[in-house]
């Protein structure tokens, strides 16, 4: 509390500002939840408002934000790890559940604090990209609020939470029973600070607008119903610069060159496995294999085969790509389906799981189950790289949104977030 009071933090992001925008990020991780709000925190920054990013890793917002002048906080989260809770999660509040939501005295620690957040910076909006309990404390005290994100963030409007895990017969009770206690414990929280009770855990996602930032075939909830689908947000200009590797080959002929772009974890079980086959099959590929020891980077680079430990921008590239390796996150996955290029994807966890599912169903890629044994991987890279449909049905897709721009999503969204901001 002497911290706070001693404090100024209007002066420090601006006092006379328009408005006062929080943009807050809760669950997940890496780069995608910064990178879906970041342009539409510098756009509303441009046009005057202050803006404040709290964020989950700030280790990522500063890699992300060099030279940026928008300040950077640590955004309250919850540590400990609950014991006893039924896996795997199989819905949203099963989700809950893991992060504070099993008790309601936990769970007012973490939503005082964002609550403090909010006051410290005299906050006019509020708004959330996976961020539930910033979300229920804007809730708790009346301040304005909005999420944005893809479909797997943002709640369809349906009681119980679905089933995310649709392949697993799951009784009804177990959903309804998890709603429950996320609900009661949220409840108490919010009628603590004298708010009105949810009736559904969805009501969380009961704003003035929602920011669904995906398209109706990469919707992680395809039982959604009446949704306003603001377009994906992707970035295929921040980066490194990379160019492909010389595509002249020793026999100067006219041999086809496949060019490969892999975005994969170099701790990933078929990471190894895919370089070496890519290599023993002759293609050119650009690799961006975040935090890689550089002795292993070198050890397996080549000059058909070129690996950065930090991401490459992927503009300039994407014309002579044949197929994009990855683990599937929205935004690279969006991103090269809007490009027309097929996909192979090895997701990490459930959220990357649901929309390689989606993809497949598409006809544009294919995906590689890491909690199965490893399928025959050359022969899946080599399908991927000959059959054709799957360029056609990526090249379908792409068509069928050709109209649709970044340029105009970012308008839009930033118009309407400036809208809410500045009704009082």
């Amino acid at each position: 509390m002497i911290i706070i009071e001693s404090i100024n933090f209007v002066d420090l992001i601006g006092g006379g500002a328009v408005s006062r925008i929080v943009f807050a990020w809760e669950l997940g991780a890496n780069y995608g939840y910064i990178s879906q709000f970041l342009p539409f925190a510098h756009a509303l920054k441009a046009r005057g408002h202050e803006v404040v990013m709290v964020v989950r890793e700030l280790h990522h917002a500063a890699r992300m934000m060099t030279d940026s002048p928008i300040p950077v906080m640590q955004a309250p989260v919850w540590l400990p790890v609950i014991q006893g809770l039924p896996e795997p999660p199989l819905n949203y509040a099963e989700i809950l559940l893991r992060y504070g939501y099993h008790d309601a005295s936990g769970l007012s620690g973490v939503v005082s604090a964002w609550r403090a957040m909010f006051m410290l910076f005299q906050a006019d909006l509020l708004i959330a990209s996976h961020a539930p309990t910033a979300l229920l404390a804007a809730r708790s005290m009346g301040l304005t609020a909005a999420p944005l994100g893809t479909g797997f963030s943002i709640l369809p409007r349906l009681n119980p939470t679905p089933n995310l895990r649709y392949w697993a017969s799951v009784p009804y009770e177990r959903l309804t029973g998890s709603d429950e206690i996320v609900l009661k414990a949220a409840n108490a929280v919010l009628g603590a600070c004298g708010a009105k009770p949810m009736k559904a855990l969805s009501d969380l996602f009961d704003t003035p607008e929602s920011f669904l930032c995906t398209l109706p075939e990469l919707d992680h909830y395809p039982q959604r119903n009446g949704a306003t689908y603001w377009g994906a947000v992707y970035e295929t200009e921040m980066g490194h610069e990379a160019a492909w590797p010389d595509l002249e080959t020793s026999a100067g002929s006219n041999v086809k060159v496949n060019r490969i772009l892999v975005y994969l974890e170099p701790r990933h079980r078929d990471f190894m496995a895919l370089l070496e086959i890519i290599s023993a099959q002759g293609h050119h590929a650009l690799i961006c294999a975040p935090g890689i020891a550089d002795n292993l980077r070198q050890k397996l680079s080549s000059n058909k085969v070129r690996i950065f430990a930090q991401p490459i921008k992927f503009a300039g590239l994407l014309a002579e790509c044949n197929l994009v390796i990855c683990h599937g996150g929205h935004g690279t996955t969006a991103g090269m389906l809007q490009a027309g290029i097929p996909l192979l994807m090895l997701p990490n966890h459930l959220e990357q799981f649901l929309l390689a599912t989606r993809v497949r169903a598409l006809g544009a890629g294919e995906l590689v189950d890491a909690e199965s044994p490893p399928p025959d991987l050359s022969a899946l890279l080599l399908k991927l790289l000959n059959t054709v449909d799957y360029r056609n049905n990526a090249q379908k897709f792409a068509a069928k949104y050709r109209q649709y721009t970044r340029e105009q999503q970012l308008a839009k969204i930033t118009a309407r977030i400036e809208e809410m901001a500045t009704e009082k």
